[in-house]
């Protein structure tokens, strides 16, 4: 059981890893960066740091920056709803164990008034 908790508890984090991972090589796959990265290597010498500006204001960078806000927006989405599990899951246990300590001292409460 506590496998299943903590392997729920980490997948809200392990699913935002990949779909960042995912985005920043579409990033970086884009014909907008693509042409951007060779056009800065012929002229790196020459311009300095003019194409920085010119690549956060591409199509290619707004793409970017839009799904890494909504995966992290799924990310708290998954992580609350996680974590409201968690503590369903945590609040069952505590009751399951308060009634299995009920149990055991009312048998050995029984066993106690049979021996006398």
């Amino acid at each position: 059981m506590q496998d299943a908790v903590m392997q729920s508890a980490f997948q809200p984090f392990l699913k935002l890893i990949q779909s960042n991972m995912a985005l920043l090589t579409q990033f970086s796959m884009s014909p907008e960066v693509i042409s951007q990265v060779m056009s800065n290597i012929q002229s790196q010498f020459q311009q300095g740091q003019g194409s920085a500006p010119r690549l956060a204001q591409s199509n290619a960078f707004g793409e970017l920056m839009q799904g890494m806000m909504r995966n992290y927006a799924e990310f708290m989405t998954e992580l609350g709803r996680g974590s409201m599990a968690m503590m369903a899951q945590g609040q069952s246990a505590m009751m399951e164990q308060a009634q299995e300590a009920v149990e055991r001292v009312a048998t050995s409460d029984a066993r106690g008034r049979r021996s006398r």
